[in-house]
């Protein structure tokens, strides 16, 4: 069984390789950039608009307005929406100023109460809003519309927010590509060679391009991660069940999804994080403490900035390995205890992790067009596709064909009890070491986002980089750290213990003012 993934694994990266290495001396010729930046309303960040909104320094309409236009410009390049409501948004962005300026608004009240007024946001499909698409990016549930808003875009809605679209995914959120056959593919704002990642690449490329403020996303395996660190900006996958995630599709009721999902923010400035945690945590259960101070004199950083090539993956890049050196020299020349992990990682973290994720039990995805009730064979859907007669993607066949042979080979109680036993151990060791004052900065993902046409052959790699997190039930963030020398997107992870999500946060924000954050996809002539 052991022999079986890895050589799975061994395969699909030889394979992956050779045809990278391929695809690289075949596209070396760069296309056209996105259009730059012109607009300054574009260039500040949502919890400092929200303010020049209350103010009356600007108005909702124009920041609205702005943000629609961006998309409309970037959009042909990306093809990141599904779905708008523009001219609604427009007219819910009127109705913000005039209630300004009736002046009876308590201004105090307001920002108490709705911090997130005439502030436009973006949604991945895969979470409903009401009126709008909600088929998971398959054939089979083309036109379905959803009938009510998730809880985080209600929450962000009763915050005075303001939503424009709902963007793309893989089919069924089941790959490392935004591909599918409703909508087509999306593509990277940095390079339209790449992907935008998965599964909340639409989202990813809308806030990457500076087309988005504040866009929801949920996060399974690095979902939510992943596209951030393609596209250059922040993701964060908050601790369990803070946000509820029991309306995103596709799902299960098995208590172990909802534990493993996380619905968060993903945004281009790390002030908006915390926002959008505050304005979350009004109506949840869980009080993250996030007013609360970091002292940084209590606080311990540690780094990991590698993983044994016994785990069968493939290296960390060589610049990634300089992101976490930069970033841990920042902490120990600003005097914060820094020190790489003493703990090692267990040589079968990687089946530790397949196993969990395994026992969220198997989800029905294959679904026939015509008839919904049917259910099909993943491995006659593959042999069909090849041929391209299958009405399913490639990578959602591979991922269903994988989940089905593995349930069958890693499912049996005496497996799941024997790798639970050690990676329990090295889930209270890492919590313990953690603490109320520990991060651990982590890779997001062994490098820039690849060639989208190649992109199921890292599936493998991303198991030991981000979903380890969703196992093991920590809270996330991926942190942009600058570009590399072809102009896309670097990053790193900061992992906290559970519900000490403010550690995130903080990091979060100390690593923007240090190495500046997210930086616009081509060069910026801002009008002032």
């Amino acid at each position: 069984m052991f022999y079986l993934l890895r050589t799975w694994i061994i395969v699909i990266n030889v394979i992956y390789l050779t045809m990278d290495w391929i695809f690289s001396l075949t596209r070396y010729r760069k296309p056209p950039s996105i259009p730059p930046l012109k607009d300054s309303l574009l260039t500040i960040s949502a919890a400092e608009l929200a303010q020049k909104i209350r103010d009356q320094h600007c108005t909702s309409y124009q920041v609205v307005r702005a943000y629609i236009e961006r998309i409309k410009e970037v959009n042909p390049y990306l093809n990141a929406v599904v779905e708008d409501r523009y001219e609604i948004a427009l007219a819910e962005a009127k109705n913000c100023d005039r209630l300004l300026e009736d002046g009876n608004m308590d201004i105090v009240k307001l920002k108490e109460q709705k911090p997130l007024f005439g502030i436009p946001f973006t949604v991945k499909e895969s979470l409903p809003v009401k009126g709008l698409s909600h088929t998971g990016c398959t054939l089979a549930y083309k036109g379905r519309k959803a009938t009510t808003d998730s809880f985080a875009v209600k929450m962000l809605r009763d915050a005075g927010a303001i939503l424009l679209c709902v963007t793309n995914t893989p089919e069924m959120c089941s790959g490392l590509d935004s591909y599918n056959f409703l909508y087509g593919r999306s593509y990277n704002p940095y390079d339209t060679r790449y992907t935008p990642g998965g599964s909340a690449g639409g989202e990813a490329a809308l806030l990457g391009a500076g087309s988005s403020l504040i866009g929801i996303a949920a996060d399974f395996g690095g979902s939510l991660r992943v596209p951030g660190l393609f596209c250059g900006i922040f993701g964060f996958k908050p601790s369990p069940k803070v946000i509820p995630s029991r309306d995103h599709f596709p799902s299960n009721n098995n208590e172990n999804f909802e534990n493993y999902v996380a619905v968060g923010p993903m945004t281009r400035y790390a002030d908006d994080l915390s926002l959008f945690m505050k304005v979350i945590s009004m109506k949840s259960n869980c009080d993250l403490c996030l007013d609360e101070p970091v002292d940084w004199k209590q606080m311990k950083v540690y780094y990991r900035d590698s993983l044994s090539k016994s785990f069968g993956i493939l290296s960390l890049s060589p610049e990634f390995k300089q992101c976490i050196l930069k970033a841990t020299i920042h902490f120990v020349e600003r005097g914060v205890h820094t020190e790489k992990i003493p703990i090692e990682w267990p040589a079968r973290l990687l089946e530790m992790i397949t196993v969990h994720l395994l026992d969220t039990g198997e989800f029905d995805l294959i679904i026939d067009a015509k008839n919904p009730k049917l259910r099909k064979n993943p491995i006659v859907e593959m042999i069909k596709a090849i041929f391209g007669q299958s009405h399913h993607t490639m990578s959602l066949l591979h991922v269903q064909f994988v989940n089905h042979v593995c349930h069958r080979i890693y499912s049996g109680k005496e497996i799941l009890r024997y790798y639970s036993q050690g990676f329990k151990e090295f889930q209270q060791k890492l919590q313990k070491l953690l603490g109320k004052n520990g991060v651990l900065i982590y890779p997001t993902f062994r490098s820039t986002a690849p060639f989208p046409e190649l992109a199921l052959g890292e599936l493998p790699n991303i198991i030991l980089y981000s979903s380890l997190v969703n196992v093991l039930g920590f809270p996330a963030v991926q942190v942009p750290m600058g570009l590399n020398s072809k102009g896309m997107p670097m990053g790193l992870q900061v992992i906290a213990a559970p519900y000490q999500d403010r550690l995130c946060l903080a990091v979060a924000k100390e690593l923007e003012m240090a190495f500046g954050g997210w930086v616009p996809p081509s060069i910026s002539t801002i009008n002032n």
